[in-house]
């Protein structure tokens, strides 16, 4: 197993262990000391128990914009590969589209619409993000699966065949791409989900207080600079999950 996989395996290990299991709180905003080594939150809660729910949140993020955006990607990709010519250049056109698309003013402006403004930030459910951020961030994979099944000659067979016999011919024919393409896809998937909820919440503060993440607490700690515990920390920590997962998806291609 890649050195990388490991670190990552224990990375997540220690914050679902603290994520569970809380140590005690203090008075709000301690510095780091041997009582509180990193410090404490502005409720008192010990700034170790706040980021490993931060972490924990934030995977839970990526994970599933990952799982939805590659789930789309191989499905629209797959029928456009597949499709007649004319069908196939419409369906580009609509993976294009998406595309094109100026995201993240998108996806302020729907927050917005759908979520709660107080001021400093837009609180938004946690979910409802994640599916807008999903449905705006699929088509670029889309659009590699299909150029790659368009142009794979087992495509091509099954593309003459599919008029003659079943479905499921087809799809059994491309099974190993699509699977090769999803271990390819997921990841980086993943971490376009986090950066794109990052730049959210830096821009607007959007975020829901159920549900904090690394970006909550960046987005939280950005008027208490003298408190550099409060956004250094998780910034470090959000800077080795992404480059974790990055190394991670340059090994399984």
């Amino acid at each position: 197993m890649p050195k990388s996989m490991i670190f990552f395996i224990i990375f997540i290990i220690l914050s679902i262990f603290f994520y569970f299991f809380i140590l005690p709180s203090g008075k709000p905003l301690q510095p780091p000391s041997l009582e509180y080594p990193l410090g404490t939150y502005l409720n008192g809660n010990n700034m170790i128990n706040t980021n490993a729910d931060a972490i924990v949140n934030t995977l839970i993020f990526g994970f599933i914009v990952g799982i939805i955006e590659t789930t789309l990607a191989l499905s629209f990709g797959y029928f456009s590969g597949i499709s007649k010519r004319n069908i196939e250049i419409f369906m580009a056109r609509v993976m294009d589209g998406v595309t094109a698309l100026p995201r993240i003013p998108l996806l302020l402006a729907i927050a917005l619409i759908y979520g709660t403004p107080t001021g400093n930030s837009l609180i938004s459910n946690f979910f409802f993000v994640i599916l807008i951020v999903a449905l705006t961030g699929w088509s670029n994979y889309a659009r590699q699966v299909s150029k790659t099944i368009s142009e794979n000659k087992i495509i091509t067979i099954s593309k003459e065949l599919l008029p003659k016999f079943p479905f499921y011919l087809s799809l059994s024919l491309s099974s190993t791409s699509l699977k090769i393409f999803g271990k390819k896809i997921i990841i980086p998937a993943m971490v376009d989900g986090i950066s794109t909820y990052t730049a959210m919440g830096v821009i607007a503060g959007v975020g829901d207080p159920s549900f904090p993440t690394l970006t909550t607490l960046l987005t939280t700690s950005s008027k208490l600079l003298p408190d550099w515990w409060l956004f250094l920390i998780p910034a470090l920590l959000r800077a080795v999950l992404v480059v974790s997962l990055l190394y991670i998806a340059d090994k399984v291609k």
